[in-house]
C-alpha cells in the first residue's frame, strides 16, 4: 500500500508533505484530488496499518514509550516543577497522534478561534473555521441516546471522512457527575459544537460506531486513497532538512533530505515543500535546513538562511493532574471502570464484549466540563487583580515582549468576561500517582486541565545531527498564576467530590490524599504528578512577522517563497479544548488555501 524508496528517492513531486500524521494525510489526500498533482507523503514512523493496538477503542496509554508508535520526546528539567523532566509521547506512525490518542473529538469556543484573527490572521475566525470542522467530520448518532448526551443534528455534519459518536458504553457514573456540577451551578450544554463549550456536556469521539474501531487521519483520509496514482507515501523516512536556494533575499525549497535505512537520500519538489511533522519537529526541520533564530542556529552549527526568530518560540502546553476516589464497595457494582483491565485475563472477555459495542473496551472518558476562574474558585477576583498586577510590573519592567503583551491581553479579557478557563474531565478508574490502586477496588478520577497557561516555552535544536530529538522547555509554571490556577482546580475537584450524588458514591481519596490540605502542599502534589496532555502549539506561530510570526495567514513561512507548515504549531494562542477536531480543520482550510479558493485576497 505504501511506496518503496525506489519510487522516492531522486524523484520529483509537486508538493512534498513532511510528516503522514494527523494533519499531513488529511492534506495529502485533498491536495491529491487533482490527478494532475503529485503529492509525496514522508513519515518517519512505520504505518501499522490495520493493527489491533491502534484501533481497539479502550486500549489507551499502551502505546507510549513503545518506538514502533511513539517517539517518547523529554522536556528539559523543569525548574518550577521540582526539576523534573517530563515525558512528552507523540505519534510515531502514520496517522501520527490521531492514531494513538484519547479520541476525544469536538471544538473550542468561538472566542478561542477568533482570537486568530485579532491577532493579525485576517480571515481566520469561528464563521471561516467552522465549515472546515464540519467538512473533515462526519457525525454518527448513537444507536441508543443515554440521558447523559445532547446534541443538534443541525450542527452536525454527517459526510465527512472522519467518523465519530458517542462512546458505546458509559460507566454510570456521567450522570452523578452532571448532577453534582449543576448543584454547584455549572450547567450542561445542549449544543458545544455550536461555540460556546461553557460548563458540562460528553464529548463525541473518534470511534466509528459501526466498526467499533478508530476513527483516524490513517483509515479515513488515506485508506479510501491509497489507489491513487498521484499519492506517495513512504514511511520510515526521516526528513533531516529542507534544500534551499536563496535568491534576492528570499528561500525557495528544492527539495528534502531524508533518512531511509540508514542512508541519506533526495526527493525533489515543483511546487512546494510543507511541514506537518508537529509542534514538536516542524520547527525543528526548520532549524536544521537554516530557518530560524540565527543565535539557535550558530549554537548548533547550522548555517543561517532565514534569520527567523520566531520559529520554536511561543510554546503553549495543556497539563493536567487529578484528584482519585475510591468508589465505595457496597455500590462500585453498580459502576463499570477501567480499572478490572489490571487483570490480563480481562482482555479476552472485553473484547468480546467490544463485538457487541458493549464492555470496558467500549468505554472512553467523555464527561467533561469546561469552567472559568469564577466558578472554580472563590477567591477569583484576588487571583485576577494579582494576575493583571504581576503583568503590569512584567510590562514596566521589559520582562514581556509587546507579542505577549497583545496575547496575555486577549486572556485577560477572556477570564474578565467568564470564558472558560480551566477543565474537569470525568475518569473512570485509577489513572493518578503516586499512591497505586488496590487489586479488586473501582476508582474514580475527577482529571484537572490547565487549557490556558500564560507560561510560553520554547522548542529548538541542540545540535546539526537530524536523528537527535529537539530540546523542549516547556517553562512550566515559570508564570505562577498557572499553578494558583491548577491549585484552585483541585479544590474545585475536591468539593465536587464531596457534593451530591457523587458523595453518596464515593470513599477515602487516594491521591492528592486527604492529608495533603495546604495550598502549598497541593502545589508540591501537582509540581510532583502533574503530566503533558499532548497538546502543544504555538511553535511555529501564525503571527505578523514582527509579532514574532513564522507563519502568514496563508501558511507561508515568512522569507520563503514556497514552504509552509500545517499543524498545530501554528496556532498562536491556545485553544481550551482537546485539538484533534481542530487540527483536521486547519489541514482541509490549508488545502483550498493551496488551491487558491479561499483567503487569497486576505493576505
Amino acid at each position: 500500500m505504501t511506496a518503496s524508496i525506489d519510487q522516492v528517492s531522486e524523484k520529483k513531486f509537486d508538493y512534498i508533505i513532511v510528516g503522514g500524521g494527523t494533519a499531513g494525510i488529511a492534506l495529502a489526500s485533498r491536495l491529491s484530488e487533482d490527478d494532475d498533482t503529485s503529492v509525496l507523503v514522508l513519515e518517519a514512523g512505520p504505518a501499522n496499518l490495520n493493527d489491533p493496538l491502534l484501533l481497539t477503542p479502550g486500549i489507551i496509554g499502551v502505546h507510549f514509550n513503545n518506538p514502533q508508535y511513539d517517539w517518547a520526546f523529554q522536556t528539559t528539567p523543569q525548574k518550577e516543577a521540582d526539576g523534573r523532566s517530563l515525558f512528552w509521547a507523540r505519534g510515531k506512525t502514520l496517522g501520527g497522534s490521531s492514531a494513538i490518542n484519547v479520541y476525544q473529538f469536538h471544538r473550542p469556543s468561538k472566542e478561542n478561534i477568533d482570537a486568530f484573527e485579532r491577532l493579525g490572521n485576517l480571515g481566520w475566525n469561528w464563521d471561516l473555521l467552522k465549515r472546515y470542522y464540519d467538512k473533515s467530520s462526519g457525525f454518527v448518532p448513537p444507536a441508543v441516546k443515554r440521558d447523559e448526551i445532547s446534541y443538534d443534528l443541525k450542527q452536525r455534519n454527517a459526510d465527512g471522512p472522519v467518523k465519530y459518536s458517542y462512546a458505546m458504553q458509559g460507566s454510570g457514573l456521567e450522570q452523578p457527575y452532571f448532577e453534582a456540577l449543576k448543584s454547584m451551578g455549572v450547567p450542561q450544554v445542549d449544543e458545544p459544537f455550536s461555540g460556546d463549550i461553557k460548563g458540562a456536556w460528553m464529548s463525541p469521539v473518534s470511534i466509528d460506531p459501526t466498526t467499533k474501531s478508530r476513527s483516524y487521519s490513517t483509515n479515513m483520509y488515506y485508506g479510501p486513497n491509497a489507489h491513487r496514482k498521484n499519492l506517495t507515501v513512504l514511511v520510515n523516512a526521516h526528513v533531516a532538512k529542507i534544500d534551499l536556494k536563496k535568491e534576492n533575499g528570499i528561500a525557495t525549497a528544492t527539495g528534502v533530505q531524508f533518512v531511509y535505512d540508514g542512508k541519506v537520500h533526495t526527493a525533489f519538489a515543483g511546487k512546494e515543500v510543507i511541514l506537518s511533522a508537529g509542534a514538536i519537529m516542524s520547527p525543528q526541520i526548520l532549524e536544521l535546513s537554516g530557518i530560524g533564530n540565527k543565535k539557535v542556529l550558530n549554537a548548533a552549527g547550522v548555517e543561517t538562511i532565514v534569520d527567523l526568530p520566531g520559529v520554536g518560540e511561543n510554546v503553549q502546553e495543556h497539563v493536567c493532574s487529578g484528584v482519585t476516589l475510591e468508589i465505595k464497595k457496597e455500590v462500585q457494582d453498580q459502576f463499570t471502570t477501567f480499572d478490572c483491565l489490571r487483570d490480563p485475563g480481562e482482555f479476552e472477555k472485553q473484547g468480546t464484549l467490544l463485538a457487541e459495542g458493549k464492555g470496558v473496551l467500549a468505554m472512553v472518558p467523555t464527561a467533561i466540563s469546561f469552567l472559568p476562574l469564577d466558578i472554580i474558585s472563590p477567591d477569583a477576583e484576588a487571583l485576577q487583580q494579582k494576575l493583571k498586577k504581576t503583568i503590569d510590573e512584567g510590562i514596566k519592567s521589559g520582562r514581556y515582549s509587546p507579542t505577549l503583551q497583545k496575547q496575555f491581553k486577549l486572556q485577560l479579557e477572556s477570564i474578565d468576561r467568564g470564558h472558560p478557563h480551566v477543565e474537569v474531565l470525568l475518569a473512570h478508574g485509577f489513572i493518578t500517582a503516586p499512591d497505586v490502586p488496590e487489586p479488586g477496588k473501582k476508582y474514580l478520577t475527577l482529571v484537572c486541565l490547565l487549557n490556558h497557561p500564560f507560561s510560553r516555552g520554547s522548542i529548538h535544536i541542540g545540535s546539526k545531527d537530524a536523528l537527535q530529538q529537539p530540546v523542549l522547555d516547556p517553562h512550566y509554571f515559570e508564570e505562577n498564576y498557572d499553578l494558583r490556577a491548577f491549585i484552585e482546580l483541585v479544590k474545585f475537584s475536591r468539593r465536587l467530590a464531596k457534593t451530591e450524588p457523587l458523595n453518596s458514591l464515593l470513599g477515602v481519596e487516594i491521591n492528592p490524599g486527604p492529608e495533603k490540605t495546604t495550598d502549598e502542599q497541593i502545589g508540591d502534589y501537582l509540581k510532583q504528578s502533574f503530566s503533558t496532555t499532548f497538546h502543544t502549539a504555538g511553535s511555529c506561530s501564525m503571527l505578523p512577522l514582527q509579532d514574532g510570526g513564522v507563519v502568514d495567514p496563508q501558511l507561508k513561512v515568512y522569507g520563503t517563497s514556497n514552504i509552509r507548515v500545517v499543524d498545530m504549531s501554528i496556532i498562536p494562542l491556545h485553544i481550551g479544548c482537546h485539538p484533534q477536531a481542530t487540527v483536521y480543520a486547519i489541514s482541509e482550510l490549508a488545502a483550498d488555501i493551496i488551491k487558491g479558493k479561499v483567503l487569497q485576497d486576505k493576505a
